[in-house]
């Protein structure tokens, strides 16, 4: 099943859409993404959180971030994006999610 697959029609409970950031972008190309990520997600109704509590849709994550290369806080959300099955794409490959969310 692809990434699209997987996220695409999923809400909470309360049928708010939320999406997981997790990491610190660095300048550039990657902060740029980033903060036109979560204006994407604001525009269409779906709420950015930084900690993985309760229904998520998806995770966008830092290539550090990836990379393990990151804050215990920042480990930790990953721990539990991936123990609850949530679908995790880096920054840079977040455009699968844009047509599916």
């Amino acid at each position: 099943m692809t990434i699209s697959a997987e996220v695409n029609g999923l809400e909470t409970a309360n049928g708010t859409r939320r999406v997981l950031f997790v990491g610190r972008p660095c300048a550039g190309t990657e902060l740029t993404r980033w903060v036109a990520l979560r204006q994407w997600a604001s525009d269409r109704g779906i709420e950015s959180i930084s900690d993985c509590e309760g229904d998520v849709v998806c995770a966008i994550v830092t290539e550090d971030v990836l990379d393990g290369l990151c804050s215990p806080s920042d480990a930790m959300a990953m721990q539990l994006a991936r123990a609850r099955g949530v679908p995790c794409v880096g920054v840079r490959d977040a455009h699968v999610l844009e047509d599916a969310i």
